[in-house]
């Protein structure tokens, strides 16, 4: 009897020692092929000229592979790859907002009006803000910088090598 619940013991104990699969290389090398895309066009000098067809890309794959993971280092690289893709439609959203009212004059040059849409960004990425009158009416308004996109795209290359690394490094 004693040796029956030692043994049982001793394989619980082994069983549970035994290391998780890893990450299967091949199931993500399509995003990491689109991930150094996206990084490539978001550090091309124009910042707003990421590829709509390569986020589309990104979407699509991770919620391809979210019934595929087969271990705990794939689920925690497709949440990556999740989080790299809020990152990347964040910045697009701010690159919409970027043109949207450019043309009025009460923006000012190289400043972004600040939209309801916007504040959860501006939140997130602890984007610094400028305070506005308009003055026909005298609303308070807010406004950030056009090179806030470049905190938002320089968040999405940390994540890109973060992701990398846990590939190559797994």
């Amino acid at each position: 009897m004693r040796i029956n619940v030692l043994l049982s013991a001793l394989i619980l104990l082994c069983s549970a020692c035994v290391p998780e699969s890893g990450i299967d290389k091949a199931k993500f090398s399509e995003l990491n092929r689109i991930a150094r895309e996206l990084h490539t066009a978001a550090a091309s000098g124009k910042p707003c000229d990421v590829p709509d067809a390569l986020i589309q890309q990104l979407a699509s794959g991770t919620a391809e592979l979210k019934d595929k993971t087969t271990s705990k280092g794939e689920r925690d690289l497709l949440k990556a790859y999740s989080s790299l893709l809020t990152t990347y439609n964040d910045g697009v959203l701010l690159c919409t907002y970027r043109t949207h009212l450019s043309q009025f004059k009460f923006v000012p040059t190289g400043r972004i009006y600040v939209f309801q849409e916007l504040d959860p960004v501006v939140l997130k990425y602890d984007l610094s803000t400028e305070k506005h009158i308009y003055q026909p009416t005298g609303l308070h308004w807010r406004s950030i910088s056009e090179d806030s996109i470049k905190v938002i795209w320089e968040s999405a290359k940390v994540q890109t090598r973060n992701i990398e690394n846990r590939v190559n490094y797994n």
